[in-house]
């Protein structure tokens, strides 16, 4: 099975010697090729580039954002259905401060077990068991994973974002 981790290194709750134990911990399981985010929008590039590739597994190890932009790298523009058969499965080790998405779908907050917890999994999928689906949204131009702000929420949103520019 090939994998690519996707570290976003300036993620709040990252650090060096846990994204090593991270790799070591997977390298064990699968052909693992590790990638580190450098700018805004390229866990997206990744995620696309890994995806046409035909990688089996990307695993997000950072906050809701850079496992949106992996999301939105894997199932490209909006309106169309992707095929589920031919993406990649997405997994996550929360590296954020929220880590909003990974905590409701149950993965633990912290990085060492919830690389155990996805270790199980990997061992469960060999073994047969299918991978999780979720829901997403269309949200026109991008896809939303968990949750999308309208209104009021997304004009705050838009301000935070022009800011950051």
């Amino acid at each position: 099975m090939r994998a690519v981790l996707i570290v976003n290194p300036n993620a709040t709750s990252t650090t060096p010697a846990g994204r090593d134990l991270l790799a070591h911990a997977l390298e064990s399981r699968v052909t693992l090729t590790v990638e580190h985010t450098n700018h805004r929008g390229h866990a997206i590039e990744i995620a696309s580039d890994a995806a046409r590739d035909g990688v089996d597994v990307l695993i997000v190890h950072g906050g809701d954002g850079t496992v949106n932009e992996v999301v939105n790298g894997v199932l490209g523009d909006c309106g169309t259905r992707p095929d589920a058969g031919l993406a990649p499965a997405v997994a996550v080790v929360p590296g954020g401060s929220a880590n909003v998405f990974a905590r409701a779908l149950g993965i633990s907050p912290d990085p060492i077990e919830a690389t155990n917890q996805l270790v199980d999994l990997l061992g469960g999928y060999r073994m047969g068991r299918p991978w999780r689906r979720i829901g997403l949204m269309d949200c026109g131009e991008r896809w939303g994973v968990f949750t999308a702000g309208m209104g009021v929420d997304g004009d705050v949103v838009a301000a935070v974002e022009a800011q950051r520019e």
